[in-house]
């Protein structure tokens, strides 16, 4: 080999290295959006066991064939008996991890993204968000005052009762009843009032027929132990997640009305929507067998977590997703 061909070579090399390094930064980074979005509820990397194992360093302690049949169909290698996995639902008390309905290109992003986290790299593990502590909405803060008020003078009452019956006297019954007649229809007008007033802003009265009422996106929601599943398109069953197009990252634009058709593949859950100050937007059930819609106008950009409101089973406080408004 010539002496002059070399730096051409070596110039070559170097190439190739940067990249790979350039086409193995957006999987890492498409893995830690698969991460966030399927494995965080079952799975740390450094932060302890939670309903499956700690994740840190599991790149260099399984071959990442072994890996990627993993991420991909476990419920295979339960049915081999792998040994590893036989270890690991005894040791977790029976829970198995369901398949995840991802393909070959998703399942090396996230072997990536966990490599790229064994490896130390900068940027990779995501930042600890910390929030102050938001402040209630208006509609909120009227209503915690409302009760409050209400509180207060059913406290009075009881108070004023229990003070008057120290001192033993006649009482009128036909005083008393007709104090109730009149505390009753009180009671009644103040209801149907506060339904006058408020039933028409209720979103469940608009027809989809109606061009103006409908929704400028609708998003279905599938929930199962334990996490959320986003798509364009109905998802009915668990089958229906490998065939199914998933959404990753859900982007809203800002301004938007966004109906959420929301069911559950497994147990009853709860979809609550927060804001990005951590204030309830919206909420509806997860109950398996039935469709509900939830729309809602996200007019605030930033991101909006959603957390499973109904207790359901042990990895239950793990069960999270979000999404941005932008």
């Amino acid at each position: 080999m010539q002496i002059r061909h070399i730096p051409f070579i070596l110039g070559a090399i170097v190439a190739l290295v940067l990249a790979s390094a350039a086409c193995a930064q957006p999987a890492a980074d498409q893995g830690g959006v698969l991460f966030e979005q399927l494995c965080v509820s079952c799975h740390s990397v450094g932060g302890g066991d939670r309903v499956g194992p700690d994740l840190a360093g599991v790149t260099r302690r399984r071959d990442e064939a072994w890996l990627e049949r993993m991420v991909r169909e476990p419920d295979a290698l339960v049915a081999e008996g792998d040994p590893v996995v036989t270890a690991l639902i005894a040791r977790y008390k029976g829970v198995i991890m369901p398949r995840l309905g991802l393909d070959e290109a998703q399942a090396s992003a996230l072997i990536a993204h966990l490599k790229a986290l064994d490896a130390g790299a900068p940027g990779a593990a995501p930042a600890a968000v910390v929030y102050e502590t938001p402040e209630l909405m208006r509609p909120q803060a009227r209503i915690w005052t409302a009760f409050l008020a209400a509180s207060a003078a059913v406290a009075l009452v009881f108070a004023a009762v229990a003070f008057s019956s120290r001192n033993s006297r006649e009482v009128s019954t036909e005083r008393a009843y007709a104090l109730r007649r009149v505390l009753f229809v009180v009671s009644l007008v103040v209801t149907i009032g506060v339904l006058a007033a408020t039933l028409s802003a209720a979103p469940y009265a608009a027809q989809e027929d109606e061009p103006a009422s409908r929704p400028d996106r609708i998003v279905y929601v599938a929930a199962r132990q334990f996490q959320f599943v986003w798509s364009d398109e109905p998802i009915t069953r668990a089958e229906d997640i490998g065939r199914v197009p998933q959404i990753q990252q859900l982007v809203l634009d800002k301004g938007s009305t966004v109906e959420f058709r929301v069911t559950s593949l497994d147990v009853t859950h709860g979809f609550g929507l927060y804001g990005p100050q951590r204030q309830i937007v919206a909420q509806t059930q997860a109950m398996p067998g039935y469709l509900n819609r939830l729309r809602v106008r996200l007019d605030a950009p930033g991101d909006y977590p959603v957390l499973c409101l109904e207790y359901c089973a042990a990895g239950h406080h793990h069960m999270r997703s979000r999404l941005s408004v932008r």
